[in-house]
């Protein structure tokens, strides 16, 4: 398992470095050249010259090859492919690699696991979710599948959004949210390429949803953004606006608390609303009751312990 998962992340390597070669132009990195070029983008000698490094090696580099890198020489192949602070930190974990920037990203946030499985049902009305690095979903508040569209508990976010259009449909600028998830799932994953489950999830996507296999396939990379707003239109109360915030919560990045904050009273009031109307039977289930009884709350904190 072991060398499948080394070959895989050596596969991406290769695809990720031709890709951001390929985007770019010898004017933009200020090499003079002459004649007409038969294909766009760099030549790997170039990259390599621009590095500082042997064009063989380089050439060994972007085939695939499994062989020793060091940071600095990493360093200098982001430079010289114009790389972004976010698709530096890919390369280094493809690589396998970790750079002071990786170490220093993950926030402080609460760790264990009965604490966040409190979060998310005290979060309600608001919807809120943990999720692993595969974007399966470990606990989630009933806000969750009904303003969001995702399933609790053992749904996966990317396998809904993509596969289900009535889920799709609720998210205002669909296409840019559609572009930044798959471009955040792949920072997730930068060091995971090869395991069963993030294999099986790309394999069913790139198979069940053009647009996914068409995004997967241009290897953006957008590293996780501490918050970021997010337009829902819900078929009974009309527009919702949220701010999201995001929290990694383990050194190794696999498990991430997702909250959603009304951006407007507006919002926070049509939640209230809605819920009151619905009745009791529509309030969170994995709330505790009051006789004490916490079988959601552990259930929820089984989940996540489990991943």
């Amino acid at each position: 398992m072991a060398k499948h998962h080394r070959k895989r992340q050596l596969e991406e390597l290769s695809h990720f470095l031709r890709s951001r070669r390929m985007r770019l132009n010898p004017a933009d990195v200020g090499l003079n050249t002459s004649g007409r070029r038969r294909t766009p983008g760099l030549r790997r000698e170039e990259v390599a010259v621009l590095a500082g490094v042997g064009t063989s090696w380089y050439t060994w580099l972007e085939q695939g090859r499994d062989i020793n890198v060091s940071e600095s020489v990493l360093g200098a192949i982001s430079g010289a492919l114009r790389l972004n602070p976010a698709e530096e930190i890919y390369l280094h974990r493809l690589a396998g690699l970790r750079t002071p920037d990786v170490d220093q990203r993950a926030d402080s946030g609460p760790d264990d696991p009965e604490r966040l499985a409190e979060i998310v049902n005290h979060w309600f009305p608001n919807p809120a979710l943990v999720r692993d690095r595969c974007w399966n979903i470990l606990a989630a508040n009933s806000a969750v599948p009904e303003f969001l569209g995702f399933p609790g508990p053992g749904g996966n976010i990317l396998v809904e959004f993509f596969t289900d259009e009535s889920c799709r449909r609720r998210y205002v600028q669909a296409e840019a949210l559609a572009r930044s998830t798959v471009a955040r799932f792949r920072a997730d994953v930068a060091d995971c390429f090869g395991r069963p489950e993030v294999e099986r999830i790309v394999d069913e996507l790139n198979e069940r949803s053009p647009q996914f296999a068409r995004l997967w396939s241009s290897h953006e990379v957008l590293e996780p953004m501490k918050s970021r707003a997010k337009e829902i239109v819900h078929g009974e109360v009309g527009t919702l606006g949220f701010d999201v915030h995001e929290w990694e919560l383990a050194a190794d990045h696999e498990i991430q608390l997702v909250l959603h904050m009304p951006t407007a009273q507006d919002t926070r009031e049509k939640l209230d609303a809605f819920f009151a109307a619905a009745g009791p039977e529509a309030e969170d289930p994995d709330r505790p009751g009051e006789d004490g009884d916490e079988d959601g709350q552990l259930s929820s904190e089984k989940a996540i312990a489990a991943a």
